[in-house]
C-alpha cells in the first residue's frame, strides 16, 4: 500500500501537469467571428479601393495579383470561403500559419479587400450580352426563388444568391445552370474551417431492410443522422438502422437547366445573376 500510493500521486500531479499544457478548444479552432458591420454594395469603386488596400497590405505575401507569393495563391479562396470566410480570415488572421491579424483596419476597408478579393478570376471573356431583366423574369418562371434567397426573399434549402455575381463569375454561374452536380457549394455559411458537413453535398443513406433515403448531412449524434431532403424537410434516421451512409459525387437537388432554356433565355439568367451583388 505504502508503495501504491506515492505511484498513484505521481500519476495524478503529470496528468494534471499534462492538462495544464493541453490547447483550449478555442486555440484549436481559432477565435470565434467577429461582429463586424454588414457587407455594403460590391461596386467597380469598392473593388478599387480593396485592389490599392491589398496591395499595400496583403501583397507582399500573396502576390500582387493574389497569384501567391511566401504566401498561398488566393484566386479560389472567394469560392472556397466566402466573403464572409474572407472577413474573418482578414480580420482574425490565421493562428500558426503565418497569415497575421488585420483587425486594426475598419471594417470598410476589410470589405474592400474582400470585394478585390472576390474579383480574381474574373476575365474579360466572362462578360455575357443577356439582358439582365429579362433574366430575372426568367429565374421568377422557372421557381429558382423555391430553393433560393435573394434579398430576404425565397426558400433556404439553396445557397443564397443575394451577392453571388462577385462570388462566382458569368462562367461559373453558366457551368452551374448547366450541370448543377459540378461544383457543389462547400458550406451555406462561407466558412468551410467551422463546418461540420459540407453543405449542399448530397448523401445516399441505406436502411438495414434496404430502403434508401437522399438528402444533405446536416447533423450526427451519437444515435441519429439528420438529413434535409430536396423540399427542405428533415429527416432524423437512427444510427442503428443504417446499413451505408456514403456521398454521392455530381449529384445535386438543383435541378439541369440544359435543354430546358433556350440560349437567349440562358444568356439572360446568367446575366441576371452575374449583376447579383455589384459584379457588373
Amino acid at each position: 500500500m505504502n508503495l501504491i500510493r506515492p505511484l498513484y500521486t505521481a500519476a495524478l500531479i503529470l496528468a494534471l501537469a499534462m492538462m495544464g499544457r493541453a490547447p483550449s478548444a478555442a486555440a484549436q479552432f481559432g477565435p470565434p467571428p467577429v461582429a463586424h458591420e454588414p457587407h455594403p454594395r460590391t461596386t467597380a469603386d469598392t473593388i478599387a479601393q480593396g485592389k490599392q488596400q491589398f496591395e499595400g497590405t496583403c501583397a507582399n505575401c500573396h502576390g500582387i495579383d493574389g497569384s501567391g507569393a511566401t504566401g498561398p495563391n488566393l484566386h479560389e479562396a472567394a469560392r472556397r470561403l466566402g466573403p464572409e470566410g474572407l472577413f474573418q480570415t482578414v480580420h482574425n488572421g490565421i493562428s500558426g500559419s503565418g497569415m497575421p491579424a488585420f483587425g486594426q483596419l475598419s471594417d470598410q476597408k476589410i470589405w474592400q479587400i474582400v470585394d478585390y478579393v472576390s474579383s480574381f478570376g474574373h476575365s474579360a471573356e466572362e462578360l455575357v450580352s443577356g439582358d439582365p431583366q429579362k433574366g430575372k423574369a426568367v429565374y421568377e418562371s422557372s421557381g429558382c426563388a423555391t430553393c433560393h434567397i435573394i434579398d430576404g426573399k425565397g426558400g433556404d434549402s439553396g445557397p443564397e444568391l443575394s451577392k453571388i455575381g462577385p462570388l462566382r463569375g458569368a462562367d461559373f454561374l453558366r457551368s452551374v445552370l448547366l450541370d448543377p452536380g459540378t461544383n457543389v457549394p462547400i458550406d451555406a455559411a462561407g466558412l468551410q474551417e467551422r463546418s461540420q458537413y459540407p453543405a449542399y453535398t448530397m448523401y445516399r443513406v441505406v436502411m438495414n431492410d434496404g430502403k434508401e433515403l437522399m438528402g444533405m448531412r446536416v447533423n450526427e449524434d451519437s444515435f441519429t443522422i439528420q438529413l434535409k431532403d430536396a423540399q427542405g424537410r428533415l429527416h432524423s434516421v437512427q444510427i442503428h438502422n443504417v446499413q451505408k451512409i456514403e456521398p454521392v459525387p455530381g449529384k445535386s437537388f438543383m435541378p439541369s437547366y440544359k435543354g430546358k432554356l433556350t440560349s437567349d433565355q440562358l444568356n439572360d439568367l446568367v446575366s441576371y445573376l452575374a449583376g447579383l451583388g455589384g459584379a457588373q
